[in-house]
């Protein structure tokens, strides 16, 4: 089936009309944001099956699909005032098989001046940011969300999967898990090892954007490169010459990095280290982006995972990554009745992990969230401290950064 691109894509208003080189019409509301009408020339093909409309804030990006069926127009709410949008329609066959993008055609959804934002809106210049994460303070009061810690913004409150940041950046809700982007073009992970060189132009490769530390006990970079002394996760704001945001960019920083590989969404991953024995399985669906991912070590010279008495150590990077569909971390333990416990630096603590089978020797732990992990016997984890000071900031959400852990 050999679908072309259609011209004549308009963008059709209710009420006023504006006319450059497509038709553009908005309904907006403070609270429940806009609304723009998509419509399309039809397609001929005897076995079309329908249409999808792909549209987001960035240009040839498209943060959300919406499968419309055989219609040849969709109505597309919830869009934030003060954006513009960027939309794009595809068709496809009883097979399955897509077209590719039609021409694109936008609008810039006009501020109606109203006091009340709504629950998709996504950012809007002017507004204030006491804690400098991305999302304005109105937006966070609205979402329960605290304008005075940046960390929050890289929490999943809705467990969609997708943190709050890039929810925001996308125009989606974070505080409802049926609504989430398509993809993410927010947030950015590099992993590295503790005392190495951590290159950064994979965020910035002409250097025109700069590199602000999200919180002062962050460094900041040094020639688009930063040189961890601690491990942990080190979250900087990428920002433009206009100091709007561009990316998130989080570098988990562990001591030992013994393997690592590339996620791509739709592949399945396997991650294996050869050494000690570790292995963490990733669904296809589980991540919206192509994201490092790294096992490593949490003291020095040691292989991979360290034992201390009765707990087993190890990362799982990039550090409180969160996921859509929980991921198997496999590792061998041999002693009876483990518990597993994942390090929340967000409060200082280490939190059980429900979710855990062990047989043959072998534990296998299903988790949402990635970082620092620790296997012990349940007398263990009952008697309370595990004699093994570790740096480390594997955590939960956003809320790691350079911490000590206690174990």
């Amino acid at each position: 089936m050999g679908f072309e691109n259609r011209s004549g894509m308009k963008l059709t208003k209710i009420m006023t009309t504006l006319v450059f080189g497509a038709v553009m019409v908005v309904m907006a509301s403070a609270v429940y944001g806009a609304t723009v009408r998509v419509s399309w020339n039809p397609n001929s093909e005897p076995d079309l099956d329908g249409y999808k409309v792909y549209y987001g804030t960035l240009s040839g990006t498209y943060a959300q699909v919406l499968d419309v069926g055989e219609v040849t127009s969709a109505d597309v709410g919830s869009l934030g005032e003060g954006r513009t949008y960027y939309f794009a329609v595809t068709a496809y066959d009883i097979d399955g098989n897509e077209s590719g993008f039609s021409n694109e055609a936008f609008i810039l959804i006009p501020d109606s001046g109203g006091d009340e934002p709504g629950g998709d809106t996504p950012p809007v210049a002017g507004l204030v940011d006491t804690d400098m994460d991305g999302i304005p303070d109105e937006i966070e009061d609205l979402w329960g969300m605290d304008p005075l810690d940046p960390l929050d913004s890289l929490m999943d409150d809705d467990g969609d999967g997708v943190v709050n940041l890039v929810e925001y950046m996308a125009g989606t809700s974070p505080v409802d898990p049926t609504d989430y982007p398509y993809s993410d073009n927010v947030l950015k992970d590099i992993i590295g090892e503790l005392g190495e060189t951590v290159d950064l132009s994979s965020v910035n490769p002409e250097g025109a954007l700069s590199i602000v530390p999200l919180t002062d006990a962050i460094p900041a970079p040094v020639n688009n490169a930063i040189t961890p002394s601690v491990p942990g996760a080190y979250l900087y704001n990428v920002i433009d010459s206009d100091l709007s945001l561009v990316y998130r960019l989080r570098v988990s920083v562990t001591e030992q990095l013994t393997v690592i590989g590339a996620y791509e969404p739709g592949s399945f991953m396997e991650l294996a280290d050869q050494i000690f024995g570790i292995r963490i399985d990733i669904p296809g669906d589980a991540i919206l982006r192509t994201v490092p991912v790294g096992i490593g070590n949490v003291t020095p010279e040691a292989l991979s995972a360290v034992e201390y008495g009765d707990a087993l150590l190890f990362d799982i990077l990039p550090f409180g990554l969160v996921l859509s569909k929980p991921a198997a971390i496999t590792v061998h333990y041999e002693k009876q009745n483990p518990v597993v416990q994942r390090y929340d630096s967000s409060s200082d603590t280490w939190v059980d992990v429900e979710d855990v089978t062990a047989a043959d020797g072998m534990v296998t732990i299903s988790t949402n969230e990635l970082g620092t992990f620790r296997v012990l016997s349940d007398e263990a984890a009952g008697g309370g401290d595990v004699d093994a000071p570790v740096a480390g900031g594997g955590g939960s959400g956003g809320g790691c950064f350079i911490q000590t852990a206690g174990f």
